[in-house]
């Protein structure tokens, strides 16, 4: 079955209309997405390249070694979502919340950040290398092995963060 078939049947099954739910491992995907509810949704080694995800959520969805290129997130929400060594590049998220989130070992190279929420998440060894965007914000985000390098972010505002430090 085609990773889009996966991902439609995910919805399906959210939302109580049939379906299952998803459990991507080692898919391909290049499509575009409106308005789903992949929450819950399961992605292993899976490769995005291209796709786009538009008003869906991702409620705590697991990914795990997955890797995105060029894929954008607009006005996406990834509440609890746990990310372990995926790596995304030159991809943009668009009002964007990552809230309560965990990631871990995830890489971000040379991504559009703009409108993104960082409330009460934990990162550990995360990367975010010549990013840039605007108006990221977030209250409580902890993090250890955070690397910014080459990064830019206008209006970026942090409250209550520890990042870097012994927690």
């Amino acid at each position: 079955m085609s990773s889009q078939n996966i991902i439609l049947d995910h919805d399906r099954w959210r939302k109580g209309t049939g379906g299952a739910p998803a459990g991507l491992t080692g898919q391909a995907d290049s499509f575009a997405y409106v308005g789903l509810d992949l929450n819950l949704a399961q992605f292993s080694a899976c490769t995005f390249n291209g796709s786009s995800f538009t008003a869906t959520t991702f409620h705590q969805a697991q990914w795990s070694a997955c890797q995105f290129t060029g894929v954008a997130f607009n006005e996406c929400d990834f509440e609890g979502i746990a990310m372990t060594g995926c790596t995304f590049i030159n991809c943009s998220f668009n009002r964007v919340q990552l809230t309560r989130n965990t990631l871990t070992g995830c890489t971000f190279e040379s991504c559009q950040w703009n409108e993104v929420l960082l409330d009460r998440s934990e990162w550990s060894d995360v990367k975010l290398l010549n990013c840039t965007g605007s108006e990221v914000t977030g209250d409580n985000l902890q993090g250890e092995q955070v690397k910014w390098e080459g990064s830019h972010f206008q209006s970026m505002r942090l409250r209550n963060a520890r990042i870097n430090m012994a927690m």
